[in-house]
């Protein structure tokens, strides 16, 4: 016998007290992958990782979490770690998970370009240089360029008027740029805001009877279901993985 969906699975429309819309966002992050091999290496190809033991356990605990939330609409990023999140929490749902390619995470070099990294300051603290003009991420794409690439795309999907509840399967950085424009931080965002791995944040955004975008709200903001109270975190994700690769030097 199928299953009836809980109340809060049914469509509702939103309405603020002074009458506009109110549309919501769910922004998750990927769950947890491997990006240093058994040796100690960066992998070849971070781009095709996918969710390890863990991050597919977290995946699975968000999905119960999330059981009652309506969403109208899902994409993710195109990567197999976002594409694998999303399948996972939306698993028992009849929605296509779409795909934005400019919500992908922020491109480090690769091939002979990449290496010579300085641990400390180009990985465990690079997010805290995103406000300098000519930051690159691992000498990649720059902060600013990644960040307008990503206005850009929360710009369109404003504009997309085929939601009301949207969900958002990226990556740490991809959510630090949305959230910093969110909030009008900008780019310090990345430094400031952390994003656990499988976490989720809620966003809302209230229109107009004419479609004009009046305020941004952020309802809540790194919400794991592993760790709802960040007592086993105690730094961020390029921080440990730094701590990582100087065990391996060691």
């Amino acid at each position: 016998m199928t299953e009836l969906p809980g109340p809060c699975r049914i469509a509702r429309k939103h309405v603020a007290i002074d009458g506009s819309r109110r549309r919501r966002l769910y922004l998750f992050r990927h769950g947890a992958v491997d990006y240093v091999d058994k040796n100690g290496n960066f992998v070849d190809d971070p781009d095709s990782v996918e969710l390890n033991r863990r991050g597919q356990v977290q995946a699975r605990a968000m999905a119960e979490m999330f059981s009652d939330v309506h969403v109208d609409k899902a994409v993710c990023s195109g990567l197999p770690r976002t594409r694998q999140t999303g399948e996972t929490i939306l698993a028992d749902r009849e929605l296509e998970l779409g795909v934005i390619a400019d919500l992908e995470e922020i491109r480090p070099s690769k091939g002979e370009a990449a290496g010579g990294y300085d641990i400390v300051a180009d990985i465990a603290f690079s997010h805290w240089r995103a406000t300098q003009p000519e930051a690159t991420f691992l000498g990649g794409e720059r902060y600013h360029d990644f960040y307008a690439r990503i206005c850009s795309a929360m710009d369109a999907l404003l504009a997309d008027d085929s939601w009301h509840d949207l969900a958002i399967f990226a990556h740490g950085g991809t959510n630090a740029a949305v959230l910093g424009w969110a909030t009008g931080v900008g780019l310090q965002a990345f430094g400031l805001l952390d994003q656990s791995t499988c976490c989720l944040n809620v966003i809302d955004f209230d229109f107009d009877q004419d479609g004009v975008l009046l305020r941004k709200t952020v309802r809540g903001m790194n919400i794991t279901a592993d760790d709802p109270v960040m007592h086993r975190r105690e730094a961020g994700d390029m921080e440990l993985l730094a701590r990582r690769l100087l065990k391996w030097r060691e």
